[in-house]
């Protein structure tokens, strides 16, 4: 009797044991379910709310962004779940709040992300984003702008940020001259993301859209000033400043114009005078190649970096006569376009004021063409959403 009664109680301890074990399994398979299907709801409700990004800068400028209050957010959140759980009765939903905060499009991280990504797209795409292959017109012909509205001026992501000085950069890439090839290195990410402005934005001698504000904008996202003249004018004066050194570098370094300005000197100022004028006329004859620069490039022409004597133009012989003519075309069309002494400039600048004034521009088109009251500081990229379920907090996150 004892032998059965022990091998009885040990039967229900086993089956007992075994109960609980399925109790326990059938339990943690349920909160697997229930946590899978809410995984799933959630995710599906956070996608719903970023596809209502503005359809006007996705589809301009490649990028995505929404916007909306945090309270807004959470009831639409709130109003996708519950539609979709009203009838799974094992998951009883919480609080819920949903957050954009994290995720703002001031932050030129975010911004700088989405940009590199549609860089990549339009390249995996074949798009012809470099100036190279693109022919640019010799002439933009809208009309010059000044943006003049204060709170719109206050309103513009790069407000806070510093200016810097775009002529001493200039002159600094007179000094690094070599550094130049890397600018149009295909595949880098500063080739990506300089060829995404070159490619959605005007300039001066290449119209993108004339649903855009500025006719200069390549020209102010490097100058940062408010009218296409005053754009126009810096980078007018920073191609100067790179220029003037690159061409008296190479009066000095050609014999031929090096022995031409010594003997210059020596016949105006024989003497102890000739070595002081021999700098005033290579100064002047370069500063004179240097403005016939500017107006090539404006008229669609080609100024290499580094020049020879087949891509030179002005005389010295007009230099001493003082005698003032029209662009001289040099024997040779060959070198950097004006998109490409942009493109130049762009490589050697600061990525992050460079994605300020991209958002600035995105801001004041919208503003002028499609939502007056538009804000880049209203957007975000992304959001945090926070969920409790029977007790447990969720969170979870949903970015472009």
């Amino acid at each position: 009797m004892n032998k059965k009664g022990n091998s009885a109680v040990f039967l229900t301890v086993i089956l007992s044991a075994l109960a609980a074990v399925s109790l326990m399994l059938i339990y943690a398979v349920k909160e697997n379910v229930i946590k899978s299907v809410l995984n799933s709801t959630v995710s599906l409700a956070g996608d719903s709310i970023l596809s209502e990004f503005d359809e006007n800068v996705q589809k301009e400028y490649g990028i995505f962004m929404m916007k909306g209050s945090d309270k807004e957010l959470t009831e639409k959140l709130c109003e996708y779940v519950m539609y979709t759980m009203e009838d799974t009765e094992d998951v009883n939903i919480g609080d819920v709040e949903v957050s954009g905060g994290r995720f703002l499009m001031t932050d030129e991280s975010e911004a700088e992300r989405q940009i590199l990504e549609y860089s990549k797209f339009l390249a995996a795409e074949k798009y012809k984003m470099d100036s190279e292959v693109r022919k640019e017109d010799a002439e933009n012909d809208m009309k010059e702008r000044t943006l003049r509205n204060g709170a719109a001026i206050a309103s513009l992501p790069s407000s806070d940020l510093p200016k810097q000085s775009l002529t001493a950069m200039a002159e600094s890439i007179a000094d690094n001259v070599s550094d130049i090839n890397k600018v149009f290195k295909e595949g880098t990410e500063n080739f990506l993301f300089d060829s995404y402005i070159t490619n959605l934005f005007n300039s001066r001698t290449n119209k993108i859209s004339d649903k855009h504000f500025f006719k200069n904008e390549v020209e102010y996202i490097l100058g940062g000033e408010l009218s296409d003249e005053g754009n126009e004018q810096k980078v007018k004066m920073a191609v100067s400043a790179m220029r003037m050194p690159l061409n008296l570098i190479h009066i000095y370094s050609d014999s031929e114009k090096r022995n031409a300005v010594i003997a210059a000197a020596e016949a105006l100022t024989p003497g102890a005078a000739a070595a002081a004028t021999q700098l005033l006329i290579a100064a002047a004859w370069a500063y004179a190649e240097t403005d016939n620069d500017i107006e090539l490039l404006y008229q669609g022409y080609k100024v290499p970096v580094v020049k020879d004597r087949k891509t030179w133009a002005i005389n010295i012989e007009d230099i001493l006569n003082g005698i003032s003519q029209d662009t001289v075309i040099p024997e040779e069309n060959r070198g950097c376009d004006y998109g490409q002494y942009l493109r130049i400039m762009l490589f050697f600048q600061d990525r992050g004021i460079k994605t300020a004034r991209i958002l600035d521009l995105i801001q004041i088109n919208n503003r002028a063409y499609y939502d007056k009251d538009f804000l880049v500081r209203e957007h975000f990229t992304g959001i945090d959403i926070y969920v409790k379920a029977n007790g447990k907090k969720y969170v979870y996150e949903k970015k472009y």
